[in-house]
């Protein structure tokens, strides 16, 4: 009997295994989205004076030669009655935003709907 085939079976069968594995984690990390996105869509929309404290970047990615890198944007806001929400906003809007900004958060769920910055006269 020949070594070749039995080779070529057992190849077979390591990458049948290594495509479900991966499909049932990509499964698994599609459903947490899908169940977070229902979660904010159900809530209701919020709004309350608040103030910036903090904002933050977050690139993932690897730095290689052709590889591509996405970065996300937070802002850290607390509310009157110390309760901090950190949400994920636009990039253009972390540069309308400075920390110390006072005015009313939009919210909804996780999901950042606005801010509208007090303007001190």
């Amino acid at each position: 009997m020949s070594i070749g085939p039995i080779i070529a079976v057992s190849v077979f069968l390591c990458v049948v295994f290594v495509l479900i594995v991966v499909g049932l984690v990509l499964g698994i990390a599609g459903s947490r989205g899908r169940r977070q996105r229902r979660l904010n869509m159900k809530a209701p929309l919020l709004n309350s004076p608040a103030r910036v404290i903090d904002k933050r970047t977050a690139v993932a990615g690897s730095g290689g030669e052709y590889a591509s890198t996405s970065t996300s944007y937070f802002v850290t806001f607390e509310l009157p009655d110390g309760q901090r929400l950190e949400l994920a906003v636009d990039g253009h809007v972390t540069g309308q935003i400075v920390a110390g900004d006072a005015g009313t958060l939009y919210w909804q769920g996780t999901w950042f709907k606005g801010f509208q910055r007090e303007i001190l006269r």
